[in-house]
Order: C-alpha cells, then sequence, then structure tokens
C-alpha cells in the first residue's frame, strides 16, 4: 500500500548539488528575509526553537509571555528553558489563532512579551496584537513557523513582530535552520554574541539531515520507505530518553552553511512549492467543507497552507491511527514520527510548573478532536483518497 506522506522536502540529487557548490548564501538569504520581513537585522540559526529563545534572552526581560496553547511543545519550550512562565489565552473560533480579546484581560506588572503563533498557515491577528503591545509596553514576538508565505490585511507575516522567528525546514523545504529577524540593532547583537559561544553543528547531524530528506523525497517507493522508517526508530530511539526542559542545550548550535545554502539556492523551486501548497490546501478545504468536516477559516487573512488542520466529531488519537494505517499519514500537533495525539499542555508534566491559565474555553472544543491531514506531496487523486478513507472510517454522519 502506497503512504500518502505526511511532507516531502521535495530535496534529490540535484538540489544536494546546488547546495554544496552555492557560494553567498547566508549573505543572499540574510537580505531575501530583510525584504519579506521589512526588518534591517537578520541572524541564521540552527532552528526556529533557537531564533525564538535568542528572542526571549536577548530582550533582557523575564516575566510571563501570554500565547496560545494549541500549538505544538516545542514551540514553547524556548519560553521555560530561558527563565520565563506562560499565560494560555484562549483561541478564536474561526482561525484557531490566539484571540487578542482575552490577552488584555489578563495583563498584570509581570507580563513581558507575547508571542503570537501563526497556526497552520493562518496568521494571528497581529494587527490587534500590536496594538495591544504597544498599549502595555509588551513585546511582540511573532511565530511564523508555520507562517511563512502568508499574509494578514495584505500584509507579509513577519513584518509585525518586533522579533520575528522562522524555520528554514519543513515549510520551506530546507534540510535545516531558523531566522530571528529584528529592527533593534542591540537585541541583534545580543543574540548574534549568545549563538556565538554555541557549540558547531556536528557533521555527523548534518549528514544525516541530508540522508533524510532525500530518502523522504522518495518515499513513496516502497524500499526507500523501509530505509526511512529505519533511520527514524533508530533516531527516535536515540532521542526517546531526553528530558526536552533540561537538554534543551542540545539544540542550541549554530547552524550549518549547508542548511542555509539548502534554502537559498532553491528559493524559486521553493516558492513554486509554496504556490502548489496553497492551491492543493484551498482545494482541500472546499472539498472537506462540503461534507461537513470543521476547517479553520479567517475573512481577513490569507493562508499559506503550511499544514492543514480541521476537526471533526471523532477523537482525534483513534482517527489519525485508522488513517496512517489505511494509508494517509494524518497527524495531530506535532510533526514528528508516530505523534498520534499529543496531550494537552496545561497536562504535560514539562509545562505544569511554567503556565497560567483560565477560560479555555474553545480550546477545549477543538484539542482533542484536532487532525492535520497530508499536503505538501498531494494532489488531485490525493484529495480524492482522502475524502474516501475518510467517509469509510468516520460515515456520512458528520
Amino acid at each position: 500500500m502506497q503512504m500518502i506522506q505526511y511532507y516531502s522536502p521535495h530535496f534529490g540529487v540535484i538540489d544536494l548539488l546546488k547546495t554544496v557548490f552555492f557560494r553567498n548564501s547566508e549573505e543572499k538569504l540574510c537580505d531575501y528575509f530583510r525584504i519579506l520581513t521589512g526588518k534591517k537585522y537578520v541572524l541564521i540559526t540552527s532552528s526556529c526553537r533557537s531564533a525564538l529563545y535568542l528572542a526571549y534572552k536577548a530582550i533582557g526581560k523575564k516575566g510571563i509571555v501570554h500565547t496560545s496553547p494549541l500549538t505544538c511543545k516545542i514551540a514553547l519550550l524556548p519560553i521555560i528553558a530561558s527563565g520565563n512562565q506562560i499565560y494560555f489565552n484562549d483561541i478564536k473560533n474561526d482561525d484557531w489563532t490566539i484571540n487578542p480579546s482575552t490577552i488584555s484581560l489578563t495583563i498584570s506588572e509581570e507580563s513581558i512579551a507575547i508571542q503570537a503563533i501563526h497556526f497552520g498557515g493562518f496568521p494571528c491577528d497581529m494587527p490587534s496584537l500590536r496594538e495591544i503591545a504597544d498599549a502595555h509596553n509588551l513585546i511582540l514576538i511573532e511565530d511564523c513557523a508555520q507562517g511563512f508565505g502568508a499574509f494578514n490585511s495584505g500584509i507579509a507575516t513577519g513584518r509585525f513582530g518586533d522579533i520575528s522567528c522562522f524555520t528554514l525546514t519543513k515549510n520551506l523545504y530546507g534540510i535545516g535552520g531558523g531566522v530571528f529577524v529584528t529592527n533593534n540593532e542591540e537585541w541583534y547583537i545580543h543574540a548574534k554574541n549568545i549563538q556565538s559561544i554555541f557549540k558547531r553543528e556536528t557533521n555527523i547531524k548534518v549528514i544525516y539531515r541530508i540522508i533524510q530528506a532525500l530518502l523522504s523525497s522518495f518515499r513513496k517507493y516502497e524500499p526507500v520507505n523501509c530505509i526511512y522508517n529505519i533511520l527514524k526508530k533508530v533516531n527516535r530511539n536515540k532521542h526517546q530518553s531526553y528530558d526536552l526542559y533540561y537538554n534543551f542545550s542540545i539544540f542550541l548550535t549554530k547552524p550549518s552553511k549547508l542548511y542555509i545554502s539548502s534554502v537559498c539556492s532553491r528559493l524559486n523551486k521553493i516558492q513554486e512549492l509554496v504556490n502548489k501548497r496553497k492551491i492543493i490546501g484551498m482545494s482541500l478545504a472546499q472539498a472537506l467543507s462540503n461534507l461537513g468536516v470543521v476547517i479553520s477559516y479567517s475573512t481577513s487573512s490569507s493562508s499559506s497552507y503550511t499544514k492543514f488542520f480541521c476537526t471533526t466529531q471523532n477523537k482525534s488519537k483513534n482517527l489519525i491511527q485508522s488513517l496512517n494505517k489505511a494509508g494517509i499519514e494524518a497527524m495531530h500537533l506535532e510533526h514528528k514520527d508516530k505523534a498520534y495525539y499529543q496531550e494537552k499542555l496545561i497536562y504535560d508534566p514539562l509545562f505544569t510548573n511554567h503556565i497560567i491559565y483560565k477560560d479555555l474555553d474553545f480550546y477545549d472544543k477543538i484539542h482533542d478532536n484536532l487532525i492535520s491531514l497530508p499536503l505538501n506531496d498531494c494532489d488531485v487523486s490525493s484529495i480524492d483518497k482522502i475524502i474516501r478513507v475518510l467517509k469509510d472510517i468516520i460515515g456520512n454522519k458528520w
């Protein structure tokens, strides 16, 4: 049975050669993000989580950060790893991003920042968050890991935040890396100095990422898929004993030049993939809405469909496992191998001592029934299969 895989980096041998022989990649990629975000200062990092960590260290404050509970835990680890506390605010009922109206009611003297997490390609209501941050002297940190290519009121993601952070991997089809951008020179210098003392990314890890990208791009061939699964299992077993909080430093490394050039050398191809993803996302949204599946939407923003989230009347964990058995590699909130379900973070021992929350009514309605469907490598026939399998598993009473 051929799997409709959740993600493909579309990274072949020719792309690898372009990556290896591309020159001046850091300078060119920095220029690209300056134009994209309108920010003066760009720092390439080893990941988005590293960029977020540098953001909190650079601002030189510690306190409460207001953010959304509907996200993968990796997006929030930088907050607590940098010595801050999380205040979970509820989400909106349309695009499932943080609800600005709940933040003003919960701001205290200890509040220092808002982390706006764009969700599934739908940007947060950034004009409202910008207004709240300015009114209460809070720093607005824009988490664009799932926001690349999206627009809010016609303005690209990354332009609203005091600091904006991107990933160069899954949603930009690279093999690693992240981006930290700001107009504040002092924060930029501080972040750059902190990163300068990080250890270098090991050659073994860089090679592993290259092999993983190559294998992941050709998983439709069963022999390749078998090798890919063996590699993932070995890596999962290697890291399963890590406490992500107390060993957060393992994620803090200097970025490899190959991470940077894997994106910079393929910018035209990546833009084509992003455009294709948007078209497939809109087609899948239309097909599912006709069946009664609840999907996120917005009347004021344009989604880039970096992920495709929806809800049904069925609980996520069982439905996701059933979809995987039927050849559709669906996931929940985490993009990890065999990550069928992520428990609510308010119950996660990693976060319980670091969070404040109340009145998460809409989040409670969404979380347990949320699924993320394959999108990046789909076509019309894939959409037809997804619809057919969902009908078979769930039935027609949606």
